[in-house]
């Protein structure tokens, strides 16, 4: 991925997108070339560097087959907030602007293993569920329970490596940045106004802060 210095995001802000991101693209490499199933991943710290995401896929769905012969490498997507920005927002006195799109996104590099066995896929469902408040695979019958088990297959990407990139507007101006905020906020982006407030502006105007300092005349003898 593609990630200029100024959208690079910050290990607390990629964990917090691992961390709130309900699902993603899983993405793999197999006979057939690449595959993508869109899944909802856990993700858990496991006394590695970077932890893991645990998910399942459906057994019906050949993307598991490749990985199950041995580990395989693959790459996790998922998206924070996002937005069209107007370019009327954008707009500064002489100067023309295009529109353009704001967004967060992390990819998530490792090693994909494949789990058949009954109780890791239990576990792996509890802990799911219980991440969005669901309980509801303890209300079921050994026979119920059982029966969903058979029909899925448990993953578990061991990560390798993390990239976010946070394409926000923060290498705007302070006013430009607020304009991008208010516009969207009128526009029902509140996720992406949200972002922008507690990241983008104070990014923007420590920036613009620096700049005035270093313009400002020294001081006279």
């Amino acid at each position: 991925m593609y990630i200029p210095a100024h959208f690079a995001m910050t290990g607390e802000q990629i964990a917090a997108v691992l961390a709130s991101a309900p699902a993603g693209d899983l993405v793999t490499s197999g006979p057939d070339g690449l595959v993508a199933t869109y899944v909802p991943m856990l993700h858990e710290a496991d006394g590695s560097p970077h932890g893991r995401l645990i998910g399942h896929l459906a057994l019906v769905n050949d993307q598991w087959r490749a990985a199950a012969e041995a580990p395989a490498e693959a790459l996790f997507i998922l998206h924070g907030p996002g937005d069209y920005v107007d370019a009327e927002w954008l707009s500064r006195p002489g100067s023309p602007t295009v529109p353009t799109w704001n967004y967060v996104t992390v990819h998530v590099w490792g090693e994909l293993v494949v789990h058949r066995d009954r109780e890791w896929l239990l576990d792996a469902v509890r802990r799911l569920s219980a991440a969005h408040g669901d309980a509801s695979v303890d209300a079921l019958d050994t026979a119920a329970v059982d029966k969903l088990l058979r029909a899925i297959v448990g993953v578990e990407l061991r990560i390798t490596r993390l990239d976010g990139k946070a394409k926000m507007s923060q290498n705007k101006t302070p006013e430009v940045v607020s304009q991008v905020i208010a516009g969207l906020r009128d526009a029902g982006g509140e996720a992406t106004a949200d972002w922008m407030a507690e990241h983008s502006l104070p990014r923007a105007q420590a920036k613009a802060d620096l700049l005035a300092g270093l313009r400002r005349p020294p001081l006279a003898p």
